[in-house]
Order: C-alpha cells, then sequence, then structure tokens
C-alpha cells in the first residue's frame, strides 16, 4: 500500500523519512537545481547534482528549475535524509525532475546517490 502524503510537520529534525513512502504537494519553493521544498518540507531530488548557487552555472540551474515553482509534484522517497532535507525522486506531470534538469542544464547524474538505479546500471 502506497502511503500519500499531502502535510507533514514543518520540524523536519523531527520527522523520520523512513515512515513515508510518496510525498505529494505543491512545489512552494526552489532552493537550488537539486532542492525544491513541497509545502515547508525540504526534498533533495535523488541522483541529482547541480551546481552550487554561488556559479553562474549553479544559478541558470535554480532559474530553470524556478518554472516548476506552485505545480504539483510528486516524489517518491527514498527513506534517507541529507542535511534536513529528505530524499526522492520525483515528478512533475509524470515527468521526471532529474532528468528534464539534466536535459536542460549543467545538472549531471550522480551515480553513486542513485540508490534505485534509475538512472544508472
Amino acid at each position: 500500500m502506497i502511503l500519500i502524503l499531502v502535510l507533514i510537520s514543518t520540524f523536519i529534525p523531527q520527522a523520520k523519512a523512513l515512515e513515508y513512502s510518496i510525498l505529494t504537494g505543491i512545489i512552494s519553493h526552489v532552493r537550488d537545481g537539486d532542492t525544491i521544498e513541497v509545502g515547508n518540507i525540504p526534498v533533495r531530488i535523488a541522483a541529482l547534482d547541480c551546481p552550487e548557487n554561488d556559479t553562474a552555472e549553479g544559478q541558470l540551474a535554480s532559474k530553470f528549475a524556478s518554472q516548476f515553482k506552485n505545480l504539483k509534484v510528486i516524489c517518491d522517497l527514498t527513506g534517507a535524509m541529507s542535511y534536513k532535507r529528505l530524499v526522492g525522486y520525483c515528478r512533475i506531470n509524470e515527468t521526471d525532475f532529474a532528468t528534464t534538469m539534466i536535459n536542460n542544464t549543467s545538472c549531471k547524474i550522480w551515480p553513486k546517490y542513485d540508490v534505485w538505479q534509475r538512472y544508472t546500471k
């Protein structure tokens, strides 16, 4: 059975990622190319590696990702957490977020963190 979450407590340090399997909601904020917020919940996009915001390439990736703000997103959570962010493979309108970022920005797949081997074999 798939657990669909619309809201999780805003107190992420108290949240346990292993309790959730799917997070569904609206992208309320884009932190950078590989981190979004769904409501107040930060989500690190699994296996995606984008340049940092203090670089021109990172700013371009963030700007590109910002077009998805206010859209519905579905994230398959891996059960991991990274720097108080849930980690998940996310899609918008059935289109994979990481693939979209890779095809349109300088972001790349980080095979080490492709825990479900969606992009690497």
